[in-house]
This record gives structure tokens, sequence and C-alpha cells, in this order.
């Protein structure tokens, strides 16, 4: 069993990278990636603690990508995270996003909501604080009953949906992760939103850019949406990924590490996953 698509507490999952990977090994997983959301601040870590462990540990990271319909998601897989130029606009993201933040911080402060950076700060465990920090302090504190209202109620309603955050074009990002000698993969392409010929319209647009691979098999995808991303996969020569999205029982609670939702897939079909991934 592999799982190449799995968060830490280095961005908004709720383990720590040596915790997650010990998880891993207990559920017989034979390969693990992280990709955690626009950092690689924990990978350093986790390769250093998988070293002598019954693993093979892929370091990787999932940055986001602007797109007019939809989210768009690339994942980078075996990444150099001491490249200068990946470290300079991760960098860039996390100042841009913590100005973001202390604004999000005054407006909730201003209706009410008694929330500080240093709360924020702690929930995180890392230097990227994103919404789903914002959601789970208000949860702690009472302010909402579920993590959806604070989106539903707040984030997605003005004027916090007008505070815009940094997001790099798809080529920018495509461009990064082959600098950094990593192999770019499109993250659960059904969250494009896309009708089947547009969809495929632009996984041949990402295709120019220098994009490698699909993420075929996704906890959120049907197994119709499996089906049709794998064909697209095939017919591109593609290479074809795995993963759950793993966050954790609290964050995600119906994902299970490995094994995700939903998926259709067999152990050679693994197999052959994995020894493309790190062949490349």
């Amino acid at each position: 069993m592999i799982d190449l698509h799995t968060h830490t507490t280095a961005s908004d999952g709720e383990f720590t990278p040596s915790k997650l990977i010990d998880l891993a090994i207990s559920r017989n997983i034979k390969a693990l990636s992280i990709t955690d959301h626009d950092t690689i601040d924990g990978l350093k870590d986790a390769v250093d603690y998988a070293k002598d462990k019954d693993i093979i540990f892929i370091p990787g990271i999932e940055l986001k990508a602007h797109c007019k319909s939809g989210q768009m998601h690339i994942l980078g897989y075996n990444i150099d995270y001491n490249n200068l130029n990946l470290q300079e606009k991760l960098n860039d993201l996390v100042i841009k996003r913590n100005i973001r933040n202390a604004k999000f911080i005054e407006y909730f402060k201003s209706i009410g909501f008694d929330i500080s950076l240093e709360e924020l700060e702690k929930i995180s465990g890392g230097l990227v604080i994103g919404k789903p920090h914002f959601a789970k302090l208000f949860l702690q504190k009472g302010y909402i009953a579920n993590k959806d209202i604070i989106y539903s109620d707040y984030f997605n309603c003005e004027p916090l949906c007008k505070i815009k955050e940094l997001i790099y074009e798809p080529e920018e990002v495509i461009k990064l992760i082959k600098e950094a000698k990593g192999t770019p993969v499109l993250a659960h392409p059904q969250t494009l939103k896309l009708g089947d010929s547009d969809l495929e319209e632009k996984i041949r647009e990402l295709i120019g850019y220098g994009l490698e691979g699909l993420e075929c098999y996704h906890s959120n995808q049907t197994l119709e949406e499996m089906k049709k991303i794998r064909k697209l996969a095939l017919k591109y020569q593609l290479l074809i990924t795995k993963g759950s999205d793993y966050h954790g029982p609290i964050v995600k609670p119906k994902i299970q590490l490995g094994t995700g939702i939903n998926y259709n897939i067999v152990n050679d079909e693994e197999e052959i996953i994995l020894s493309r991934v790190l062949n490349r």
C-alpha cells in the first residue's frame, strides 16, 4: 500500500511528520509522501526520521495555482527542498499570507470574536497559518458548531472574500517544481469543476507547461471520476498517482491513511505507480 498525498502540522494536518511516518508504518504502508500546503518545513525532519525506518519516503509539496474555475492544486514529488528559488517563493507566500491573516484577525475582533495570532500559531504548530486553523480555533472557543460555518458565514462572504491571497499561475508552479528537480502532478483534477472536454483541454495546457502526472486515485473522487482521469493519464502518457489527502481523524475523519475513500485500485498497479514516481 502507498499514499502519496498527506499533510502534517507543518500545514493543516494533525500529526507531526515523525508521528505520521510511524502511523504509516503501523498501517503497513510501503511508501509515503508528505505534501504539505505551500511549505517544505516538515520535509527535512521527515527525511531524517524515515532513513532508518521500513518505509520509502518521498519528499513532496502541494502548491495552489490560479484558475478561473474551482480550485487547482499541483503536487511536486521528489523535490529538492534545499532549492533556493523554491524557498524564496514559499517565503513570499508566507509573508503575504501573514498580511492577510492579520486582516482576518482584525475583522473578527471588530465583530466580537476574541482571537489572537498567538492562539493561531499554537494551533498551527508551524509557519503556515491558514483558514483551517481559524476554523479549529473557532471550534475550540465554541464560536461555531462545525468548521464549515466559518467558510459559509465569513470567509466566503464580504468583506473577507475580498481579501485576496498570493497565488502563482500554473505555469509558474510547474516551473518551480521542475527547477527543484521535482515531478509536477495535478492533484484531484475534479476540483477544477470542469466538464470532460474542458478538463481535457486544461490538462493539455498544463502538459505544455511541463505537467507530468495526474492524481487518478483520490478520496474525494467518485469511481466514475477516477476512471475518467485515469483514461486521460493513459491517453497523454502521464504518471498515475494515488493519494488519500490524509489530514488526521479530526480534520477529515472519514479519510484513512493509505486507503482513503472509494479507492478502486489493486496492489499491482500501486507497485507500478511507485516505481514510476521513484524513477522520474
